[in-house]
C-alpha cells in the first residue's frame, strides 16, 4: 500500500467504486464480493485503491 493510506484522515470510512459508469459507496467487508472480484473500490478522501473485499453500501445505494 502507498503512503498515502496511511495519512488519510478519514482512514476507509468513504469508500466507493464505479459500476458501469456509476459511483456507488462501497463499504468493507469480511469476505470476497461478486463485486469485489469484478471491481476496484477507492478511498474518496486521499484516492488510494482499497485492496479489500468489499461491498455496495446497503444504507447508501447509490452516491453523489
Amino acid at each position: 500500500m502507498s503512503a498515502a493510506a496511511w495519512t488519510c484522515p478519514i482512514r476507509w470510512r468513504c469508500l466507493y467504486a464505479i459500476i458501469e459508469g456509476v459511483r456507488y459507496e462501497v463499504d468493507p467487508s469480511p469476505d470476497d464480493t461478486a463485486i469485489s472480484l469484478l471491481f476496484r473500490a477507492w478511498c474518496a478522501g486521499c484516492g488510494v485503491e482499497f485492496t479489500h473485499p468489499f461491498r455496495i453500501s446497503a444504507a447508501r445505494e447509490r452516491a453523489a
